[in-house]
């Protein structure tokens, strides 16, 4: 028979070698895979127990993240468009409608500029010519005595732009040229007188050279006055 203290080793024995085992068994399940199949196998299990996620899931955040990028792209692509159209309002356009506006302005200040000086000239013209008139009156009475003011004006009419140059202003009673001037181009053209009444012209073309042969200076305007008043032709000339 055997001790009592054999049965107890024999039962301690028995009891490391049962936990021995469990142990063994425990460390052979979480024993590291030897290759990489396994080991790729093993720590998706893992992964799975620690975070169920499924591929599906994972996906959706994928896509769900894809347009959260494509709108900061577009609100980044807005705020470009804005910049640029702000940047081209406040840029100076070189068109062609400006430059048409200047050219139109431009047009219009030598236009306006224009106006203002015909009218200058005119103003001046008439100041000159006033001028004259009042020369021509003091003549008048001088060598005729009384003066018809609105027939001198007709008279100065028809002499236009001559009374501002000195020698077509005056007459020269020593030149027969000039007398036949006077004959032709005032007694026949202007007054009516036929050619076949050239004698009789010349008479009145000498008093009149008679009555103002105390001047040197003897104008044309004056001249032109008395002839055709002795002449009885004013109503010719109106």
């Amino acid at each position: 028979m055997a001790k009592v203290g054999d049965l107890a080793l024999v039962k301690l024995a028995g009891n490391i070698l049962k936990g021995t085992r469990a142990k063994f068994e425990k460390f052979m399940e979480h024993k590291e895979p030897q290759t990489y199949e396994e080991y790729k196998k093993s720590w998706e299990e893992k992964e799975k127990k620690k975070n169920p996620i499924t591929p599906t899931s994972t996906k959706v955040e994928k896509e769900d993240k894809k347009p959260k990028i494509e709108k900061k792209q577009e609100q980044q692509e807005q705020k470009d468009s804005i910049v640029k159209k702000e940047v081209i309002k406040k840029t100076p356009k070189k068109s062609t409608s400006t430059k048409t506006g200047i050219d139109t302005k431009n047009k219009t200040d030598k236009e306006t500029t224009s106006v203002k000086k015909t009218t200058t000239t005119k103003e001046q013209t008439s100041s000159k010519k006033e001028a004259k008139i009042k020369l021509y009156t003091k003549d008048v009475k001088k060598h005729y005595g009384s003066v018809d003011t609105n027939f001198l004006e007709i008279i100065v009419k028809n002499l236009g732009p001559s009374i501002y140059r000195k020698d077509a202003e005056l007459v020269s009673c020593s030149d027969p040229k000039e007398l036949d001037t006077v004959r032709k181009n005032f007694c026949i053209k202007k007054l009516g007188f036929d050619k076949s009444e050239s004698e009789m012209l010349d008479t009145e073309i000498k008093k009149v050279c008679e009555r103002m042969k105390p001047s040197k200076i003897k104008y044309r305007a004056t001249f032109y006055y008395i002839l055709a008043k002795n002449l009885k032709k004013e109503s010719v000339l109106n």
